[in-house]
């Protein structure tokens, strides 16, 4: 499973149908549930054009009647589809509306000719980025395509199948909930067309759980523990987030107009069987997989820029109980994490380090930070961000690549962030990133990316699994400068 952007998808040419929901503006009704604290923020924050999204083949004939029918019985399960918000434009206060499953209707919009694989493109990159906003209703848009013949030879797949895309907004949807959208789509469309037991589970309302955040954060204050521990890693940097170790940042002329679109990168660092042992090396030393990822970062760090520890911050779900793990929502938060390496010199005492980092704020993440930084009277946005999934287990994760599955984000401007994201998959281990368009940015993020491999293959190589030291030859290698 890969998460890259929509220009990186390989679409078919063939028919495209529009997807869009409807509610009659008498069917909204007012909803005393608060906004979570990270709902509200990206509503006043968003970026026009900002949305994230999931594309893959559904094995089975395409049926209008059987698609219309999945997107009401998906938008049904999740409560998350059928609210909206608005402002009021004296107080700033924000207002919460929710619709019945039986008001929405899903309306199709066959396009008479048929795409080439560039229109298709064309078409979805913007309709998407015009359509999904966190303050406009509808926050959630799809697509089908029916491949023509000819692409349907080129991709090998089976005779009858087409093309599903959708993008939403990240107020109503997180990276769990666009890969498990996957086997729940499929499965709707399968109980829809066929008549089979989807076998899914019940899910919780994000709508309820932004409600329990949202008191949650109220309880806090200036002199609460998360506040304070937020306040110290900020205060290192004079109160910014850390950014990316290396040279990344843009210099441009004040008469440009914002940041520019950023890079961004998708690849394959190492096989199922290389993860394998690199988890197997890590359980040795009596450490998990995510230890071992951001330990590989620190030793990168290290090697690289020189310094001993490593600054980042890292997401986390908050799903933390069962009626929330497959309900489609916004169930993240952040983390600071610091890695000290000032004593390692092996790779299991840089293991012991990254662990020790990731457990000292553990239940950080449940704390909303957009609720900290109001406290903190901070404006300040990530900088440098590492994610670790571990995809294996989630349902129908086998079925993924024959499905052509992949996780989507809209483009970002930005001339200083710096986002990672490593995903294990059951094809071994991923990375996808997003950086600055420059020759210095991609000069360096190439670069640590590069050295992040070179470190965990050491792991892997090495006799004890634990024992590969934290300099390198690597060290000499002359990082790009601004």
């Amino acid at each position: 499973m890969e998460y890259t952007e929509l220009a990186d998808y390989p679409l078919p040419a063939g028919r495209l149908t529009e997807w869009v929901p409807r509610v009659d503006d008498d069917r909204w009704a007012s909803d005393s549930r608060g906004l979570s604290f990270t709902h509200q923020d990206h509503c006043e924050r968003s970026a026009p054009g900002s949305w994230i999204g999931t594309v893959f083949e559904i094995h089975r004939r395409y049926d209008v009647e059987a698609v219309r029918s999945t997107i009401h019985a998906y938008m049904g399960r999740h409560e998350a589809f059928r609210t909206k918000v608005s402002r009021d434009a004296e107080s700033g206060t924000w207002q919460r509306y929710t619709a019945p499953t039986d008001a929405v209707q899903v309306v199709d919009h066959a396009h008479t000719e048929p795409r080439t694989e560039t229109q298709v493109f064309s078409h979805l990159h913007s309709w998407f980025g015009e359509t999904v906003s966190p303050t406009a209703w509808p926050h959630f848009v799809l697509a089908t395509i029916e491949p023509d013949d000819a692409s349907r030879a080129l991709s090998n797949g089976p005779g009858e199948s087409f093309l599903l895309a959708f993008a939403a907004d990240h107020s109503v949807m997180d990276a769990y909930s666009q890969i498990y959208a996957i086997n729940e789509i499929d499965r709707l469309y399968a109980q829809a067309l066929e008549g089979t037991d989807p076998e899914l589970p019940e899910v919780g309302s994000y709508v309820d759980f932004s409600q329990s955040e949202r008191e949650l954060g109220d309880t806090l204050t200036s002199d609460h523990g998360a506040v304070r521990t937020w306040q110290d890693f900020l205060a290192v940097e004079n109160g910014r987030f850390p950014g990316f170790p290396l040279p990344v940042a843009v210099e441009r002329a004040s008469t440009t107009d914002g940041p520019a679109a950023q890079s961004s990168i998708s690849s394959w660092l190492l096989t199922a069987d290389q993860s394998d042992a690199v988890n197997a090396a890590c359980r040795a030393a009596g450490y998990n997989m995510q230890a071992g990822i951001l330990a590989a970062l620190a030793v990168t760090n290290a090697r690289l820029s020189g310094r001993t520890s490593l600054r980042t911050v890292m997401p986390m779900h908050t799903r933390d109980e069962q009626k929330w793990a497959a309900s489609v929502g916004w169930y993240v938060g952040i983390l600071p994490m610091e890695i000290q390496l000032d004593s390692a010199r092996t790779f299991g005492e840089a293991l012991e380090a990254a662990a020790a980092a990731g457990s000292a704020n553990k239940g950080l993440a449940r704390m909303p930070y957009s609720r900290i930084a109001q406290i903190l009277e901070s404006t300040e946005i990530p900088r440098f961000v590492v994610s670790y999934i571990d995809l294996r287990f989630l349902p129908d994760a086998a079925q993924w690549q024959a499905r052509k599955g992949r996780a989507l984000r809209s483009n970002c401007h930005a001339d200083d962030e710096v986002y990672f994201w490593v995903n294990r998959t059951l094809e071994g281990l991923n990375i996808s990133a997003r950086f600055p368009s420059s020759d210095v940015a991609s000069t360096n993020v190439h670069r640590f990316i590069t050295e992040f491999v070179a470190v965990l293959t050491a792991v892997i190589e090495s006799d004890a699994g634990t024992d590969t030291v934290l300099t390198s030859v690597s060290q000499s290698v002359t990082v790009a400068a601004e």
